[in-house]
This record gives structure tokens, C-alpha cells and sequence, in this order.
């Protein structure tokens, strides 16, 4: 429903008579008298010169905190002032001197502070406090620094190695971006907390964690998985090419990005950009899902003609299916390169018929995830995007600005943004918080942590939505994580990567099209403080859990829509699909990372994916904030989107683009000296004062790091994401902890998640991720169901077995014994 109306307030932020439209999920639920920003009244002394610092505080400004810096009288503006001071107020150098009255303190690493026991101190450093291997980074050292360190420039490019491309420089800021928002998310959930337990935290957010925070799927180890779900892909050489034939097609694929985008249709046919008819690349997105991957080929009319060519379309969940390994279009990322070759020629063919435009508009309105592939030039003039307020105005500033990360419901409609203002002081407050004094990160522990005793469920897949899930776990909430009867992603998608972000989350496969799997749903839904789903809003509605739905089921709940295109307001893209590839190639990321030839990737998940989910954490923290301050037991509707993550990552290129070395598929860095360098057995990167390739070439990454070292010059080595797992696996610090954890033959490694630190403890580890499915008699039994009632329940398809498939006498016998073990099982 669409109000237009004009809202009449006393006093700042809603500016007396100003007419607006907007869209309510539902408007039944709101009264225009209840909007009002989620952090309204918080007051945030921001004293870190870091961009992760200054972010957090944007963030909270964004959503209607009262946020203070100090600025110098008569100092001129930086280039990214106007964006990160927006909606602040700025003091004289010295008129911050006095804390106690701030709800919130953001300094940087271990700056002496005061703090009351009510008070949250969030401190921004590179590495956990204490870490022996990277505890002498600043808290304000090079971003490029750490992006070295993590795998950021050199397993971002696909084909990079492929193509003798081993380490490419990025401009965009991943580390500093993923941290401000992964420390927002813990100011958020402590805010939550202290409504009821009274007490403040201290919270570390590392940098250097933060860029660990951006790459678990791309690291993740895993074994004990059934053949049939297994991530398996050989590629194999196409019909007719011998292995010469092909290196002669990668060599030139390396010289020529034309021949290059032609390799990467063939590799990925169904994730790769092809040309339009007008010239323009259009880039389909559907790989790793069989219903998209059948529904794009057959709207390009070549449905029929992959099937002739000896391809088919069998579930991948049933372990008869690996006999149509490599040629099975309803597992499509695992099909051989003959056969990505043959629907390569397809599409080319096909999308050569008509426009970039008008294929976006068809496909997407058809529910077919594809995009006109854009530069971030493009993209900031995009009147689509300008509408959906993912750009917006600033009153007081001439350029339009990256706007809103995150929305919620009851702040509906936001007021206007604003440059920061000068005050002269910082304002009296009535009341503040009783004093304590915390001096370092390591503060007296507040108890448990900040959302212990909250409940979510999570009906989300891929990545974006199940990391979004995966932090409220590591901030001690119970995470209840259904998946569907009938997967349409690839097992990578749903299990390989389910190692990742389902850790410690109770499982269950429910088939809810049906009536008494939706009736099951609703109950889990009844007793939960929120609902996460990466889903538009006709399949909420399908669910029965769309913001009307959801508040008859339970007033309390908070629901947390992650989709691909949305920003504040409604758009023309408001309900088209998408993922983060996508997303990429529309904001100008795979332009700036490859060419305009030839656009490239940057990372699969890495950039975008996850940037999402944790997008949606905030916002479902601010909701559950706004919640628990409130007092009046009212949900809400919390949303983000790939498009948002995908403006906000490149923040620091709104004004002015990156210089030529630090763009494209060579690029090296952001000056002469300040760059990559390859030495005699590896590559470091060193912020020198000119260019020293000509001395470090004959060194090796030891020698040439020591000798910059005795110059003053600050230079890391750059790792490999393997690189980094190796070294960290038997020597963890206590920042890059790379962890194993098993649970019923199921053994996955992956990153611990030391993102944030909250009163001198990094997260604990969480619990393995369980098979998926196989928690279904534990949370039957807490509903009420009997072993009989679970049995019935599977056998009429209404709960999946465990992975999707096992014996049926081995399945009913697991679940007798469990639901003895859940009835016997001590208070």
C-alpha cells in the first residue's frame, strides 16, 4: 500500500509539513504517530579517525542517532567528510573531553576512556588486542595492508591463474567496510541487551577480522559429505581440442579480453556476460539454481536444444543422479566444459536477438535473475537506482550520496538526509549513565552474551541470508534453520556452504507448501523473536509470513527481508531477483575489476554476498533494538539488499575514481610505490615512496620485507587464501584462527569468528553445523510432537529425512532413539 500524506512533528528530525510517499509492509500495523528512527535518543561520541570508526558512526546517524566528532574551526573538508560526517554534529577540537553522557564511545585501538557501567565502548583496531603475529599493525594502518594479508588480491579474479594473473590489486576497502559493520551489529545487540540486563560492553572490531569475515566460503574445508552432494567439478578439455589446442586458447585469452570473455562463457555459460543486440552486455545469473536454469534457457528458446544435445534435468538430491555427472542442467556449475560450450553457443546466439535493457526487463520480470552490465559511473546516474534511494540527497551537500544501507518499518518515512553541522558544544543531556572506569579492551565481562535467550529463524539459502542467520548465533541467540522438501540450488550452495554459515544452528527440511508443513512453521514462527529470508514478498506471502501474517502469528516477531535490488524507498527493480554476481556487474564492480570487454568478478561472495547478510544483521539488530527500548512488545520489518552492500563497498569512489594502476585486470596498486611486487619467490606489497621493482625482484618476500623494514617502509607479504589457512591451522593467533569441528562424520574447517571481541572475548567457537535435517526430532519435541508424531509426519513428506535422503528403517530407528534422548534428557 502506497500512503501519501504530510506529516506534522514538533522539532528536528521531521521537518514540519514536508509531503511524502511511501510503501508500509503493512499498513495495518503502523500508525504514522509510531515512526520513529530505531536509534532516536542514543547519544555516540565518535573519537576514531578510522574509516571503519567514522562508518559505525554513520550507520547509527543514518538510523537517527545522535552522533558527535570534533573538527578543527576552519579545517577544510576531506573528500569523504561530506559522506561520513552526514547527519553528525561537529564540536571544537577539545569538546569531547567529557564521555559520560554518551550511550556509545568509538575510539580506536587502546585510547584511555572512561566508561559508565551502562556505556558501550567500541574500539577499532587491526588485529585483536594481544595477537603476536599481527598485533603491531595500527589501528589505522593501510587498508591495502590488510587486504594483502587476508587473500583479497589474489583470489578474487576467477581466472586469474588461469590466465598467469596471480595477484591483482583492489581499490575497494573490504576489510574496514566488512568491520564498521560487523561492529555495528555488536553496538546494536549490546543496545539490545542492556534494556535488560542494565550493563554496558566493550567491544573490539578488527579490521583484519573483518576482511576474514568476507571470505569464508572461499575458504572452507569439508569432508564426510555423501558422494551425490559432494562439490565435484573437472572441466575436462572441450570435444575436439587437445591440451596444446587449449593453452594456445588461454594464451591468447590473456592477451585478447574479447577471446577472454568468449573462455569465460565457456567455463560458465549461465553466469557470464554475452552481447546484446545494441552492443551492451547482458549478464543471466542462474547456475547454481535448476528452476532459473530452466526457466532462462527455456525463454531464450534453447531448453530443447541442450536436452538434444544430451544434457538432462534430475535432481541432484538423489544419489542415483551421479550417473548424469557433468551433464546435468539442474546442477548446472557442475557440467564439463563440452557441454558449457554447447550452451555457451546457445546463448550467445540468443541474447544477440535483442537489447541489454530489454532482456533485463523481461528476464527479471519474469523471475529470471539478469542484468545490463554497467560501469559505477553508470550506476551512480542510474535513475532506477536514484529512485529506490540506493543514491540520495543530502541537504547541505551538492552531489548526491550512497544512501541508506538498511531500513526499517516503523522509522517509515525517514527524514532527510543532512550534512553534518557545527555546534558550539556538545549538548547538556538530562541524564546520563553512573560512571566506571575501563581503560583497555579487557573490562569486566557483562555475563553471557548480548543475545542469549533471543530466538530466530532462518528460512534463507546461499550466502547472504545464512551469514545474516550465522551472527546471531555468535551473538549467543538460538537460530532455527529450515530448508526446503525440494532444493532448487546446487548441494554446493546448500550443503558445502551450510558448513559455513549453519554452524550451531538447529536444523530441519519442511516441506511448508503444505498445510500442516506451513502450520508447523507457524508454530516455530510463534515462539520467535525474528524470521530472516533472503525472499521477495510473494514468496512471503506463500509462507503465510508476510508483515500482516507474521504479526497475527506473533506480535513480537521482527521479520528481516534480504533481497537483490531494493534500497529505502520503492523502485522500478523492487521485485527483481538477483545475486551477488549480479549485483556486481550491474554497480560497475566487475567493470572496475576486468574492463568494459570484458567485466570481471571480483570474488564470488566476497565483495557483496556476505557484505548482504551482515547488512541484514544490522538491520534486524536495530529493529530488535528499537524493539526491546520501546517496551511495547511490537514487531517490525528490518530489510537490506545486495545492491545496498554492493553501492556501500565502493563508498570511497563516489567522488573521485580510483587512478588507472588501481583498476582493471592488471592493476597493482594506488601509486608508483604504494603497490604489489613481485620478489624471486613470491609477492608483497609495500607503501613505498617510488617504485622499487628493481630492487625486490632478486630478493625473496623475507629479505625484501626486512630490508623495507630497516627503511621505515611499511610492507606485509600477500598471502594466498591457502596460504593464510595453512600457516594459521597449526599456528592460530588471536585474530586468524582456522578451526575444525565434526559433528556425525561431518568435518568442516573453517575461519573461527574473531570479527568482534565483546568485554575481552572473542566469540566462543561455535558448534558444528549438524546434518541437515537431522535436528528435526529435537525441535518437533519441543513443539509438542511425539516419535510417532515425527514418523507420520516424514512418511507423509511433511519433514525431509536427513540430507534429503537415507533409508527409511535407518531414519525411523535415529529418530525413536532421539526422541527418547530429548525426553530423558535432564531440565
Amino acid at each position: 500500500m502506497v500512503v501519501n500524506c504530510r506529516i506534522i512533528c514538533g522539532g528536528s528530525p521531521r521537518k514540519l509539513g514536508v509531503p511524502f510517499s511511501l510503501t508500509l509492509p503493512n499498513p495495518q500495523c503502523y500508525s504514522l504517530a509510531m515512526s520513529q528512527l530505531p536509534y532516536q535518543g542514543i547519544r555516540i561520541i565518535e573519537k576514531s579517525t578510522t574509516l571503519t570508526g567514522r562508518l559505525i558512526g554513520l550507520l547509527f546517524a543514518d538510523q537517527g542517532a545522535d552522533v558527535f566528532l570534533e573538527r578543527a574551526a576552519g579545517t577544510p573538508p576531506g573528500e569523504h567528510d561530506g559522506y561520513l560526517d552526514r547527519g553528525k554534529a561537529a564540536v571544537p577540537v577539545g569538546g569531547l573531553t567529557e564521555t559520560t553522557s554518551a550511550d556509545v564511545l568509538i575510539v580506536d585501538g587502546n585510547a584511555g576512556v572512561v566508561r559508565a557501567d551502562r556505556q558501550i565502548v567500541l574500539r577499532v583496531t587491526a588485529a585483536l588486542p594481544g595477537d603476536e603475529v599481527y598485533g603491531h599493525l595500527a589501528a589505522d594502518c593501510s587498508e591495502d595492508l590488510l587486504n594483502a594479508l587476508v587473500g583479497i588480491f589474489t583470489d578474487m579474479l576467477t581466472l586469474g591463474r588461469l590466465l598467469g594473473r596471480p595477484v591483482v590489486y583492489t581499490p575497494l576497502p573490504i576489510c574496514s567496510v566488512y568491520a564498521a559493520v560487523n561492529g555495528a551489529i555488536a553496538i546494536g545487540a549490546a543496545l539490545a541487551d542492556r534494556e535488560r540486563s542494565g550493563k554496558g560492553r566493550e567491544i573490539v572490531a578488527s579490521r583484519l577480522a573483518g576482511g576474514l569475515s568476507a571470505i569464508g566460503a572461499l575458504t572452507l574445508t569439508s569432508s564426510g559429505i555423501a558422494p551425490h552432494l559432494a562439490p565435484a567439478r573437472s572441466f575436462g578439455l572441450p570435444e575436439g581440442l587437445t591440451a596444446d589446442q587449449f593453452q594456445e586458447i588461454v594464451r591468447e585469452a590473456a592477451r585478447n579480453p574479447a577471446k577472454q570473455l568468449w573462455l569465460a562463457q565457456r567455463f560458465s555459460p549461465l553466469a557470464s556476460p554475452f552481447t546484446s543486440a545494441d552492443g551492451r552486455l547482458i549478464l543471466p545469473m542462474v547456475s547454481a539454481n535448476r528452476r532459473l536454469t530452466e526457466r532462462l534457457l527455456k525463454a531464450l528458446n534453447v531448453w530443447d536444444a541442450a536436452l538434444a544435445a544430451g544434457m538432462v534435468n534430475e535432481s541432484c538430491y538423489d544419489p542415483a543422479a551421479v550417473e548424469y555427472a557433468g551433464r546435468n542442467l539442474a546442477d548446472a556449475i557442475t557440467l564439463t566444459f563440452t557441454n558449457t560450450s554447447k550452451l555457451a553457443d546457445l546463448l550467445e546466439a540468443a541474447f544477440a536477438q535483442k537489447p541489454a535493457a530489454q532482456w533485463e526487463r523481461e528476464l527479471c520480470s519474469a523471475g529470471i535473475p539478469c542484468v545490463q552490465v554497467q560501469s559505477w559511473d553508470e550506476w551512480k546516474r542510474d535513475p532506477k537506482a536514484h529512485e529506490a534511494a540506493l543514491f540520495a540527497e543530502v541537504r547541505g551537500i551538492t552531489a548526491p550520496q550512497v544512501g541508506r544501507s538498511a531500513w526499517i518499518a516503523s522509522a517509515q518515512p525517514y527524514p532527510p538526509l543532512e550534512a553534518c553541522r557545527t555546534i558550539d558544544a556538545l549538548p547538556a543531556r538530562s541524564s546520563v549513565p553512573s560512571t566506571s572506569s575501563a581503560s583497555s579492551a579487557s573490562s569486566a565481562s557483562s555475563g553471557s552474551a548480548p543475545l542469549s535467550g533471543f530466538t530466530v529463524v532462518d528460512l534463507c539459502n546461499v550466502v547472504a541470508g545464512p551469514a545474516c542467520g550465522r551472527v546471531f548465533i555468535e551473538l549467543g541467540a538460538t537460530v532455527v534453520k529450515i530448508d526446503p522438501m525440494r532444493p532448487q540450488h546446487s548441494p554446493t550452495i546448500m550443503v558445502t556452504f551450510a558448513a559455513e554459515t549453519a554452524v550451531a544452528k538447529q536444523s530441519l527440511i519442511l516441506d511448508s507448501d503444505t498445510d500442516e508443513g506451513r502450520a508447523i512453521l507457524h508454530r516455530i514462527v510463534a515462539k520467535a523473536d525474528m524470521v530472516i529470508a533472503n525472499k521477495l514478498d510473494k514468496q512471503f506471502a506463500r509462507l503465510g509470513l508476510d508483515f500482516e501474517s507474521l504479526q497475527r502469528i506473533n506480535p513480537r516477531a521482527i521479520g528481516v527481508q534480504l533481497s537483490a535490488h531494493r534500497g529505502e524507498k520503492r523502485g522500478p527493480r523492487h521485485d527483481y531477483p538477483g545475486y551477488d554476481p549480479a549485483l556486481q556487474g550491474l554497480t560497475g564492480i566487475m567493470v572496475r575489476f576486468g574492463t568494459e570487454e570484458c567485466p570481471t568478478f571480483h570474488g564470488i561472495a566476497s565483495c557483496v554476498d556476505y557484505l548482504c547478510g551482515y547488512l541484514g544483521a544490522w538491520a534486524g539488530v536495530a529493529a530488535l533494538a528499537a524493539r526491546e527500548r520501546r517496551r511495547d512488545g511490537r514487531g517490525d520489518w528490518a530489510e537490506s539488499s545486495l545492491a545496498a552492500a554492493a553501492t556501500l563497498i565502493q563508498l570511497l569512489l563516489q567522488q573521485t575514481p580510483e587512478p588507472p594502476s588501481a583498476r582493471g585486470p592488471y592493476a597493482t596498486g594506488r601509486s608508483d610505490g604504494a603497490r604489489i611486487y613481485k620478489v624471486a619467490d613470491g609477492w608483497i606489497f609495500a607503501e613505498a615512496p617510488r617504485d622499487m621493482s628493481a630492487d625486490l625482484a632478486p630478493m625473496t618476500a623475507a629479505a625484501a620485507l626486512a630490508d623495507l623494514a630497516s627503511k621505515g617502509i611499511s610492507a606485509v607479504p600477500v598471502q594466498t587464501l591457502r596460504e593464510l589457512v595453512e600457516r594459521h591451522r597449526s599456528h592460530p593467533t588471536r585474530t586468524v584462527r582456522f578451526e575444525k569441528r565434526e559433528r556425525d562424520g561431518w568435518v568442516n574447517e573453517c575461519f573461527a569468528p574473531t570479527w568482534f571481541a565483546i568485554d575481552g572475548v572473542s566469540n566462543a567457537r561455535p558448534a558444528a553445523p549438524p546434518r541437515i535435517g537431522s535436528d528435526a526430532p529435537a525441535i518437533l519435541a519441543e513443539l509438542g510432537y511425539a516419535a510417532s508424531d515425527i514418523v507420520r509426519l516424514e512418511d507423509a513428506g511433511i519433514i525431509g529425512p536427513i540430507e534429503w535422503y537415507q533409508p527409511v528403517s535407518v531414519r525411523h530407528a535415529q529418530m525413536r532413539s532421539r526422541d527418547l534422548q530429548v525426553r530423558h534428557a535432564p531440565d
